[in-house]
């Protein structure tokens, strides 16, 4: 049945308000990642979500699914865990043995990938050859080769997750078809509380599935996202082809690899971008999805030191996968306050000293790795304050160490 019609202005609103809002209620932390995927949900493209295990990535898409009207007993949502013993058949569909016995080789595809409209794929990477294969053909061209059929697959979006991005050539075809990329970590201590809150709200609605069901669809079919999707041509560009244009080549000149399919694919998220602004005109705000077409996570801060300043001075957020200058400070005082206390009647391992030394680096790097490093401005001075700091703090340690020793 088809669903019944939507203005597009009531389905951005719906879009915003209804399922984004909630979600970032229900997902503390994940803002970014909820845009992204509505962004690329919008506009029919791939996300990649890039981290460790228990950051929510499953969950987080499979509320936003039901949310946008996936029906569980339709097979909307595919989602499976790749390894490298992964069969085709778990991903396809299994064999037709009725039509192999009379010498056709088909798959079952009902309930399988190719049916779906919305994927996830954890672990994307780890699979083998014959299904990567498959999978580029169903990521981009939105096809599947059922034995010697060309099947058309109504796949959405594939949101992929993966612990660490691929190296290989022989997976940067797939790699490739994620236009967007996104790192998905623990929420930040100064959080935890607000994230227990949520989480346990949401582990009581699980408890209550068998009696009542939890999630209240804002809509009553996927299909209503078409209408979004067909407005996309009609929204303006010729605003931000300028600075568009100037970003790709500094982002080019930085020695991040961006192909001319991708900066012309990108155009599209741009435009779901001021779309799902409630605008038809793209402005230079929208070009902070731009923060999100790293091939390594090391060139985040590039990107945010390139792309950033250009959306700021739009008025727009350059939301950036970075921890603020501010947070890092924060942190460094805890880090010297563990490294001066001195508890008495306790003894101080070089254990203990270890795992503080480890936090104390960890911390270097991430500023090493920040994009203040890169500005002319007061905030590079603030930057370079706080090394100076992970100097003094690693000198306190190795001196309180050395003591121990001694003692």
């Amino acid at each position: 049945m088809s669903p019944q019609p939507i203005a597009l202005d009531d389905l951005i609103s719906l879009l915003r308000f209804n399922v984004s809002d909630r979600l970032k209620q229900d997902f503390v932390g994940k803002d970014q990642i909820v845009d992204l995927m509505l962004i690329c949900a919008i506009a029919r493209e791939h996300l990649l979500l890039v981290g460790p295990p228990g950051t929510a990535k499953s969950e987080l898409i499979k509320r936003f699914v039901l949310l946008l009207g996936a029906r569980k007993d339709s097979g909307d949502l595919f989602e499976y865990l790749l390894t490298r013993f992964t069969e085709p058949n778990e991903i396809f569909g299994p064999v037709n043995i009725k039509e192999f016995q009379e010498g056709v080789f088909t798959r079952t595809i009902e309930r399988a990938l190719p049916r779906a409209k919305v994927a996830f794929l954890d672990e994307v990477f780890k699979s083998n050859s014959a299904i990567l294969n498959a999978l580029l053909t169903i990521l981009n061209e939105r096809f599947f080769f059922n034995g010697l059929e060309q099947v058309s697959v109504p796949l959405i979006s594939v949101y992929g997750a993966t612990n660490e991005v691929p190296e290989g050539d022989d997976l940067a075809a797939l790699y490739d078809r994620f236009l967007l990329r996104v790192r998905t970590d623990n929420v930040d201590e100064r959080q935890f509380r607000d994230l227990i809150g949520a989480g346990w709200k949401m582990e009581r609605e699980r408890i209550r599935l068998g009696r009542t069901e939890a999630i209240v669809p804002v809509f009553d079919s996927l299909d209503h996202l078409k209408v979004a999707y067909d407005a996309l041509e009609r929204i303006d560009l010729n605003p931000i082809f300028d600075d568009y244009r100037e970003l790709v080549r500094q982002i080019r000149a930085e020695g991040i690899s961006l192909s001319d399919r991708r900066a012309v694919k990108l155009l599209k998220l741009i435009a779901a971008a001021a779309l799902l602004r409630g605008e038809r005109m793209a402005g230079a705000s929208d070009l902070w999805i731009l923060l999100h077409i790293w091939n390594q996570p090391e060139q985040i801060s590039a990107l945010q030191a390139i792309v950033g300043p250009v959306v700021e001075r739009a008025g727009g957020m350059a939301f950036s996968a970075e921890r603020s200058l501010e947070s890092l400070a924060q942190d460094l005082e805890q880090l010297y306050a563990r490294a001066i206390s001195q508890e008495p009647g306790r003894a101080y391992t070089g254990t203990y000293y270890g795992a503080l030394l480890h936090d104390i680096e960890r911390a270097r790097q991430d500023l090493h790795d920040h994009s203040a490093g890169r500005r002319g401005d007061g905030v590079q001075a603030q930057w370079q304050d706080l090394l100076g700091r992970v100097e003094q703090i690693t000198d306190t340690v190795l001196d309180q160490l050395e003591s121990e020793e001694r003692m």
